[in-house]
């Protein structure tokens, strides 16, 4: 790609920077989410087999960061080739957002789980059943499809998907963008992060006053907790306040969106961490996961030396 991109308003943003470390930043996020979110399927499935409700808040989550991640070549590619594909492009475009603020979704669904299991063992129950889990699942999925469904029919897209773009980025950004990103900045991550924050505190709470939790125990969970919050932060936190610094600060403001153009991109590239990140906080981290996926590779190896035996 060149150097220079030219908005629509004559507004020159360098990209010379961002040509070379955000597409490494995609490739790394690709290259480590596919297999772990890979294994996250599987061991998801072994707890939906095993009736626990857990495994459907993760199969979910693994599912949203799959779709997320393969993404990511598309925009990779963009900044060797121009892919004139506006159809592809408008797709990718929609799957991108909707995944994006569906995966902050399910990691509180599986962070209110944890809470209420752990805090309120013998209540709520109702609200752990296969059945409720794949009804919260469902709804997760209805908003934001929905969500999205009306801003591409206010815009009259459907009719035009195939010659005409769905997100074209402007420099500097436009002033009706405001509202957008101030609803986007409170609901999808502040309100999540608040949740994420309140179930790890709780969770904390009722195991450190726990007399049948040894200390050991408890630092594994609280590191657990702790790194959870941390991806979460790393991954959204960036691009979300530089789109709300960007709304408030720079339409009609070209000086402004050449000097945070580079962390813009650096920022929104970081969003791919989470995708990368899920699979080893919820299965790496897990003993009951580890085991699940040593046996899996342990069945593989037994397979491939029959198979190697009979040749």
């Amino acid at each position: 790609m060149d150097n220079v991109t030219q908005s629509n308003s004559n507004c020159s943003v360098d990209t010379s920077v961002e040509s070379v470390l955000v597409p490494s930043m995609y490739m790394a996020s690709f290259l480590v989410s596919i297999p772990g979110n890979c294994l996250s399927i599987y061991v998801a499935c072994l707890h939906v087999k095993r009736d626990n409700e857990i495994g459907i808040y993760l199969l979910n989550l693994s599912v949203v960061d799959i779709l997320y991640t393969l993404t990511l070549p598309y925009w990779f590619m963009e900044y060797i080739i121009v892919i004139p594909n506006k159809a592809l492009y408008n797709v990718l475009i929609i799957v991108m957002y909707s995944t994006m603020y569906l995966s902050p979704a399910f990691l509180c669904c599986i962070s209110m789980n944890r809470y209420l299991a752990i805090v309120h063992p013998l209540r709520f129950f109702g609200l752990r059943t296969v059945r409720a889990t794949i009804l919260a699942s469902s709804v997760c999925w209805t908003i934001q499809l929905m969500f999205h469904a009306l801003l591409l029919h206010r815009q009259n897209f459907f009719s035009t998907f195939a010659s005409s773009l769905v997100y074209v980025e402007v420099y500097p950004m436009k002033s009706t963008l405001f509202v957008e990103y101030i609803a986007r900045f409170s609901a999808g991550f502040c309100l999540p992060l608040t949740l994420l924050l309140f179930c790890s505190h709780r969770i904390f709470k009722a195991i450190e006053g726990s007399i049948t939790t040894v200390k050991k125990e408890k630092k594994k969970i609280a590191k657990l907790l702790f790194q959870l919050i941390l991806v979460y932060v790393i991954s959204f936190g960036p691009y979300q306040i530089v789109m709300l610094v960007r709304s408030l600060v720079e339409p009609g403001n070209c000086n402004f969106a050449q000097k945070t153009y580079t962390f813009y991109k650096v920022a929104f590239a970081l969003t791919g961490l989470n995708c990368a990140a899920d699979p080893i906080i919820y299965c790496l981290l897990c003993e009951s996961a580890k085991c699940d996926i040593s046996n899996f590779f342990m069945r593989m190896k037994i397979n491939l030396q029959r198979l190697y035996a009979k040749f």
